[in-house]
């Protein structure tokens, strides 16, 4: 409870804010809910991710509110009995139709690996953590 105070008090933290915590995996979204106990926040994938204050004060955190434009990357796979050039395009083109991606000329699809049961495509992109 003490950690949800000092979270409360010193409003480093606040709702809507765009962060991204190193605990035992890193969590990536906005956040929702801020309580004495825990602090929820909303990852790109949509999933909700309740996280204890005390974790928020002893592990490393970086906020993206500030920036006007951020970029990030992540990996999808897809069956070997795809097309390629048409799944790149279908993704491309997916993470483009949102209004917070910015630069989507900038937008770039990369096969990156062949794993034992799928092709391994990188994604980056450019969004704006205040949108």
């Amino acid at each position: 409870m003490i950690a949800g105070m000092m979270i409360l008090y010193t409003k480093e933290l606040k709702l809507g804010d765009v962060i991204e915590v190193e605990a035992d995996k890193a969590y990536f979204g906005r956040i929702e809910q801020i309580t004495i106990r825990y602090t929820t926040i909303r990852t790109l994938d949509l999933r909700q991710v309740i996280l204890p204050n005390m974790t928020l004060i002893s592990c490393p955190i970086k906020t993206f509110s500030a920036e006007s434009i951020v970029k990030l990357s992540t990996e999808i796979g897809v069956h070997y009995d795809c097309d390629i050039d048409k799944a790149m395009e279908v993704v491309k083109n997916t993470i483009n139709q949102f209004d917070f991606i910015k630069e989507k000329e900038s937008t770039k699809i990369y096969v990156t690996a062949f794993d034992d049961s799928e092709i391994i495509m990188k994604c980056i992109f450019f969004f704006d953590p205040n949108a």
